[in-house]
């Protein structure tokens, strides 16, 4: 009789779904027995096992003349995996301590690794115990997985590390967690390995038809929702071992050697007494959530919330409440009697784009005779308007245009700041600047200082729509996806550079995927620091490829906007959306998380292309800003006032302008 050895963490679940009955089809005589990783490992060295499916640290600790890999079923990652995190209470480079978690020798392995090779340091380790509180160690750092991952207790850190995340991205290879490992000792012979192997990949392969109802059977008892569970399978792990999985697997054996991690355990082996239930066990199953009104005490008490915290919250239908706790969380972070606005001009120097995306009504194609690129002096004398008005700063967008090289955006940058070296130039989204590096075949970090150097003030957050593949996918064909939307924003805060965050919310996206768009870029900022504001906003459906969807109201705009405040506790400042919500729900925003008006906008043409179009004058948003008895006051993008010498300009410029003449809609040609 084969004997195997495997976990029941939720992790797993796909490759062991259909285990059992794949065993009983193949009339392999085999045993399945589920514990404990660190036990399986022991119990395979011990000969009392057969084939076990190990952490990936434990293969290296052994000889691999007895063992040997018999599967390409794995658990792996390509990027961020949710259950295991670093939290760190001093910067990284800092810490002088680590607590590690015990139940995962793998993940306390992969940490001090990067710890090693980003910043040189290796910190004493001491246990983190399975059943013991994170307030009661003294380490400057804690490792965590599975439900202490996602549920971190209460505590501010400086940075958390997504280890999964931080791991593809320094190596640039994927991470393999666990694989099934068999001991040559054992003398099983080869075809007998060979049809086991058939089994074990038989019954991976068969895991995709069963996401669905494996999330749907686990979701409620793991405080999670159905589609948490299946996304996490989808996008979250991997689970066959190619080629790139192998190289990442080496360099994992490789960099564990030579720090001498694989020559003994990393903490002492669980207690044998403590107790083991298979049925109950999960890597990332979080408690079920606290009440609303515990998780908004936190949030106002300065506490980090967790992902199924933000996920109750926009569940939830207390608006009110929300809305008071996240005024409360603007008002500790903002407590300075005025709230600002700023004035600029959206301008779109070209509408021609090669991505599809189902939501933009501007867009139009290469060969469409609707296209257009505006020529130079149409677009100086467009910021020369803004300048006379008393703007200082214009935001400049366009299409993935695919005839442009880079020399061509450095000549209008240059052109611009030649002209108006007053003016900070908030330009080129993500997935235009991504498309620079394809076009130009350029790494980005030299197209960013290219464009830096040519004049690039800042970057803004367009773009985003959802953060997450899945949605992206979706809604939108030949477009950045999540990781390299967010490399773009990284290299460019290296670069000493700031930007905006955003968020297009209410087309397919779930309430998780919302709370998963707001956790990468919390990750982000945690890491560089770089995003100045945040602004969210309901999709426009009018005069799209998907004007059949409902249009979202202002009871989950401001919801969505509250809860952003809540769990954006790194991003200083939130704008209003008035140009989608009107000017009541903009100004109503000020007292549900926002401390910003936004822009006057003198000028926007993807919302207005989809229909919705609110005017204000600058006198209004003044007055809004004042009927809450707050001083109204223009700033930059760095949320500096601006002199009051500008500031009175803007106020006299403005003082007989009509809104719908300032907002000059349609005057992109």
């Amino acid at each position: 009789m084969i004997r195997i050895g495997a976990v029941s963490y939720l992790n797993t679940k796909p490759l062991i779904e259909t285990l059992p009955a794949q065993l009983r089809a193949s009339g392999l005589d085999a045993s399945l027995h589920l514990d404990l990783p660190s036990r399986l490992a022991a119990d395979l060295a011990a000969g009392k096992l057969d084939v076990a499916l190990i952490p990936s640290i434990e293969y290296f600790r052994h000889s691999h003349d007895d063992y040997q890999i018999v599967s390409d079923a794995v658990i792996a990652c390509r990027g961020p995996v949710w259950s295991v995190r670093l939290l760190s209470r001093v910067p990284t480079n800092q810490i002088g301590s680590l607590a590690l978690d015990e139940g995962s020798r793998t993940s306390a392995a992969m940490v001090q690794i990067l710890l090693d090779e980003m910043h040189g340091i290796r910190p004493a380790t001491v246990p983190f115990p399975i059943g013991a509180d994170v307030n009661d160690l003294e380490a400057d750092a804690v490792l965590m997985i599975g439900d202490r991952a996602m549920h971190p207790a209460q505590g501010i850190y400086q940075e958390i590390w997504d280890l999964g995340d931080r791991w593809c991205r320094w190596t640039e290879l994927p991470f393999v967690f666990a694989m099934w490992v068999a001991r040559r000792s054992a003398s099983l012979p080869d075809p007998l390995l060979e049809r086991l192997a058939d089994v074990l990949n038989r019954a991976r392969d068969d895991a995709e038809d069963h996401f669905e109802s494996i999330a749907a059977r686990e979701a409620g008892g793991q405080g999670l929702t159905k589609e948490d569970v299946h996304r996490y399978f989808a996008e979250n792990l991997h689970f066959k071992l190619g080629p790139r999985e192998r190289a990442g697997l080496d360099a994992f054996g490789r960099k564990a050697a030579d720090l001498g991690i694989t020559a003994s355990p990393i903490a002492e082996p669980l207690d044998p007494r403590v107790s083991f239930d298979a049925g109950n066990q999960s890597m990332i199953a979080p408690p079920k959530p606290t009440s609303i009104g515990d998780i908004l005490d936190r949030a106002v008490g300065g506490q980090r919330l967790t992902p199924d915290e933000g996920l109750a919250l926009l569940e939830s239908h207390d608006l009110a409440a929300i809305g008071r706790a996240a005024d409360e969380v603007s008002r500790r972070l903002h407590p300075e009697p005025y709230r600002t606005y700023n004035i600029d001009r959206n301008i779109n120097y070209t509408n021609v784009c090669t991505a599809v995306c189902k939501f933009c009504a501007l867009y139009r194609g290469p060969r469409s005779d609707e296209g257009y690129v505006l020529p130079r002096e149409v677009l100086l004398q467009k910021v020369q308007e803004t300048v006379d008005l008393g703007g200082n700063q214009i935001l400049l967008q366009g299409g993935l245009h695919p005839k442009y090289k880079l020399d061509w955006y450095e000549e209008m940058l240059r052109d611009i700041k030649e002209r108006f070296p007053e003016v900070n130039i908030h330009g080129f989204s993500p997935p235009e600047i991504h498309h620079f590096t394809k076009v130009n075949r350029l790494p980005l970090g030299e197209v960013l200082s290219r464009l830096k150097e040519a004049g690039l003030g800042s970057l803004p957050g367009g773009g985003a729509e959802i953060l997450v593949d899945r949605v992206r996918r979706e809604i939108t064909r030949g477009k950045v996806l999540t990781d390299d939307w967010l490399n773009v924003m990284r290299v460019w805060h290296e670069l000493g550079g700031v930007s905006s965050a955003t968020m297009m919310f209410g087309h397919v996206e779930t309430l998780a995927e919302r709370i998963e768009h707001l956790e990468r870029l919390r990750a982000v900022q945690d890491e560089t620091g770089g995003f100045t504001a945040f602004i969210c906003w309901t999709f426009q459906p009018d005069n799209t490829d998907m004007a059949d969807t409902p249009a979202l109201g202002s009871f989950e705009y401001l919801k969505m906007l509250a809860v952003s405040r809540l769990y954006l506790d790194n991003i200083p400042h939130l704008q209003s959306s008035w140009v989608t919500q009107g000017m009541k729900i903009g100004q109503l925003a000020l007292t549900f998380g926002a401390n910003d008006m936004g822009s006057l906008m003198l000028e926007e043409n993807v919302v207005a292309e989809a229909g919705t179009v609110h005017f204000l004058t600058l006198q209004q948003i003044r007055e809004s800003i004042e009927e809450l008895d707050f001083e109204p006051r223009q700033r930059d993008v760095f949320y500096e006032l601006v002199d009051e010498q500008l500031e009175a300009k803007a106020i006299a410029a403005n003082g007989d302008q009509d809104a719908k003449k300032l907002v000059q809609l349609g005057a992109a040609t």
